[in-house]
């Protein structure tokens, strides 16, 4: 069964859900509890605790929400990259009180088919790029960003840091793309579908995310090696929508993503597809 047939087995059985089920407290984990570490972040403004709900870009030559930037300009092919000699520096973990530098960086995304560590290197240009569990970029008072990891769990709950966590997570690209589409308080913008991205197969989807957490939570879309896939930032509620590409990684399934706030310039989101491009995968590493 190659990719589409997969996914559109995994689409016929959602097709026959009109909502999706409590969540199972046997499968679920609290997402406290998942973390080695847990960043009482005080995200507020540009180091605010995220507060958002999930952006993205017109994949292709797809169109975008009728009230947000232009269409995405087109997804960069790139091949797995190898090991080399001379590493580009690791993101910090943790916001800093200064601007991200430009440049390349390396991040942690999860284990690979062989059981070695699988990273990734990113290229984040210009300024307003913050570092953190994954960068996050600010202009004019609104925000958006981009990841890649391998998810050990997924929100589940209200979507708020804190809540029940999914753990039992697709092993599979249309299985993840699937339990994506129906994360706490999302609505689909454009249903899963296959495609290619940086060379491999994968799945598609857009959501916005329109969930409110209490003022010192924030939405987490999945809990990852690397830490909170946070998509809330800045001091009020805003929806935000975000492309998912699940990546059939040699066997294993890897998330790309990106979002941004509503009412970002089609500037910034140019910026956050330029970086989301940007990326290589490093195994063995």
């Amino acid at each position: 069964m190659n990719l589409g047939e997969a996914l559109r087995d995994t689409l016929s059985q959602e097709a026959d859900l009109q909502t999706p089920p409590p969540p199972d407290v046997g499968v679920l984990i609290h997402g406290g509890c998942v973390r080695r570490r847990r960043r009482n972040l005080t995200r507020i403004g540009l180091t605010a605790a995220t507060i958002v709900i999930a952006g993205g870009v017109a994949f292709g030559a797809s169109q975008i929400d009728p009230d947000g930037p232009r269409s995405d300009p087109g997804l960069a092919t790139q091949p797995t990259a190898s090991a080399s000699e001379t590493n580009p520096p690791a993101l910090a973990p943790d916001p800093g009180d200064e601007d991200l530098e430009p440049g390349t960086y390396r991040v942690l995304v999860g284990t690979g088919a062989t059981g070695a560590a699988l990273e990734a290197d990113l290229t984040v240009q210009g300024q307003g790029w913050r570092s953190g569990d994954f960068p996050v970029v600010k202009d004019h008072g609104i925000f958006g960003g981009f990841g890649v990891y391998r998810p050990d769990t997924l929100a589940a709950g209200s979507g708020c840091n804190g809540d029940l966590t999914n753990s039992n997570v697709g092993e599979n690209p249309p299985a993840l793309a699937g339990q994506l589409a129906r994360i706490p308080h999302s609505t689909v913008v454009q249903p899963a579908s296959p495609t290619r991205l940086y060379g491999h197969d994968a799945v598609h989807l857009r959501l916005r995310i329109t969930g409110e957490c209490p003022v010192d939570q924030w939405y987490r879309v999945a809990e990852t090696p690397r830490g909170s896939r946070g998509v809330t930032h800045g001091g009020a509620p805003a929806a935000v929508t975000i492309d998912f590409w699940v990546v059939d990684l040699d066997g294993v399934p890897v998330v790309v993503d990106y979002w941004y706030q509503h009412g970002a310039s089609a500037d910034l989101v140019d910026r956050i597809v330029e970086a989301r491009d940007s990326i290589t995968f490093v195994s063995g590493g």
